[in-house]
């Protein structure tokens, strides 16, 4: 019998991996994201201590030199990364989808499934394709699942449970402080679930709830002020002055920072940084609401899940006005997780009530969810494909220009500059806008001159852009795709103008 259990779990989990790596496969050959460019100019050793260590991403650090030392190739570090990321991904899957078993208990072979897809959508959703996309993804992945795993952690209350939560929470914080934004809704959810199946008096269950969430609202502040103390050091010791506060001194800036900060979660929720078709978040969390009266929830229960929302949107905010994280998917996670939230929320409700259509319809909800957001993650997904297929033209492109001078001339070219036209596009024309993923490279001002030296294959020296080059070649001009004139030379000199 045990033997038999045992099999049937690691089928399961073979599984969801495999799933996962299906879903992801388009990952598991080289890409680029900005970084990965400038990871190709630093080499392995410069780079973590250019980034990584300012940020206080020690063990991402730690990997990167281990990389160097090994003297493996960037394109199968890449690669390499990847996989063992989409392996950490598809194992929190595999985990949460485990806790939440557990707790609902279901009896029906259609409900674990469903629980399944549904644990499939909270932690492999859109935004977290930006974890995926860069070449510390194994890394970043690795928090996450240290997330999952302080969450379990919290469900089985070892012996010295809270300092195990800490140290995989300080674990998570040190390969991306990010990711620990998860813990909070995952921690939130899961209590949810167990007090929907939990028979006790709901004032017990109320108590334990706020008890257990300040103890682990002070653990994760911990870990967070740690992580700021040990970026404060590293900064120190490698001389390095950058602030990334958003110091708000009057009424006044606080009033500006709104604005910007309207601007994100526009982009963010209602357009799903462009994802997912516009305000799929408002459309489920509307579908839930109407679910959860009409399958008869407590509002108690219904009262949490709107906590749960609050809390997911207030973790997003409160760093958007302290620093300065743009329109970012990686760091607000809570806003694409409210999804598979829901569904499991609902999912919990119908084991307890025996209506059976109104069961059905969340049973339908949940399928087409599933499909939905996998089929935009692979299109999402190919689409990051597309827009490096487009940069690698015109990379190319550049390359060959360049060549063409310097037999023409007999002149080495060696110095770099660039400038951007009257209307700079952050995305190709006919690339989808979705963020990191689609960003042109060759357009960023922190990758550019790295890209630059990718295709061309030497080390530029940067410049800036003569006057008199300016004034005959670039004034008043505006492209909307890349054309060989844009590309300037003027002695040992190449320009680029940026459309």
């Amino acid at each position: 019998m045990l033997k038999r259990i045992k099999n049937k779990t690691i089928v399961k989990y073979l599984t969801i991996v495999g799933i996962t790596l299906l879903i992801c496969q388009n990952f598991l050959q080289m890409h680029y994201s900005s970084d990965t460019y400038v990871l190709y100019d630093l080499g392995y050793m410069q780079y973590p201590s250019q980034y990584f260590l300012l940020d206080g991403r020690l063990i991402s650090t730690i990997v990167c030199y281990i990389a160097g030392i090994l003297k493996i190739p960037i394109s199968t570090y890449i690669i390499g990364m990847d996989f063992m990321a989409i392996i950490f991904i598809g194992t929190s899957v595999y985990i949460i989808n485990e806790i939440l078993e557990k707790i609902i208990v279901p009896e029906k072979n259609v409900v674990k499934c469903l629980l399944t897809a549904s644990s499939f959508i909270l932690i492999l959703n859109q935004f977290t394709l930006e974890y995926l996309l860069f070449p510390e993804s194994a890394v970043m992945c690795l928090g996450v699942l240290l997330n999952v795993l302080a969450v379990r952690t919290m469900i089985q209350s070892p012996k010295h449970k809270y300092l195990k939560i800490f140290l995989l929470l300080l674990l998570a914080v040190f390969c991306y402080q990010g990711v620990l934004n998860m813990f909070p809704i995952l921690a939130i959810l899961v209590y949810i679930v167990k007090q929907i199946v939990d028979k006790r008096e709901y004032k017990i269950k109320e108590k334990e709830f706020f008890i257990e969430m300040c103890k682990l609202a002070v653990i994760v502040i911990i870990a967070l002020l740690i992580c700021m103390l040990a970026i404060k050091i590293c900064n120190n010791i490698l001389c390095c002055d950058q602030d990334r506060m958003m110091h708000l001194v009057n009424l006044e800036a606080v009033t500006l920072r709104w604005k910007t900060v309207s601007n994100y979660l526009d982009e963010l929720w209602n357009k799903s940084m462009y994802m997912l078709p516009e305000h799929t978040g408002n459309i489920v969390i509307i579908i839930t609401l109407i679910s959860l009266v009409l399958l008869k929830t407590k509002k108690e229960m219904i009262m949490q899940y709107i906590l749960l929302l609050m809390v997911s949107f207030i973790i997003c905010i409160v760093p958007m006005f302290l620093f300065n994280t743009g329109i970012c998917g990686r760091v607000n996670e809570p806003l694409m997780m409210i999804w598979g939230a829901s569904l499991i929320i609902l999912l919990a409700q119908t084991q307890i009530i025996n209506e059976n259509r109104k069961v059905k319809f969340i049973y339908a909800f949940i399928i087409i969810s599933f499909i939905i957001n996998n089929i935009f993650i692979m299109q999402n997904i190919t689409e990051h494909i597309a827009s490096n297929r487009v940069e690698e033209n015109m990379g190319k492109s550049i390359k060959r220009l360049l060549e063409e001078y310097e037999e023409e001339t007999g002149i080495t070219v060696s110095k770099f500059g660039y400038i951007y036209d009257q209307s700079p596009q952050q995305y190709a024309t006919g690339i989808k806008p979705i963020g990191s993923l689609t960003e042109r490279k060759l357009a960023c001002s922190w990758s550019i001159k790295q890209a630059m030296n990718f295709y061309c294959e030497r080390k530029f020296q940067l410049v800036g852009i003569p006057l008199k080059v300016y004034e005959e070649k670039v004034q008043r001009k505006d492209y909307t795709e890349f054309l060989g004139e844009q590309v300037i030379f003027d002695e040992d000199a190449v320009y680029l103008l940026v459309y």
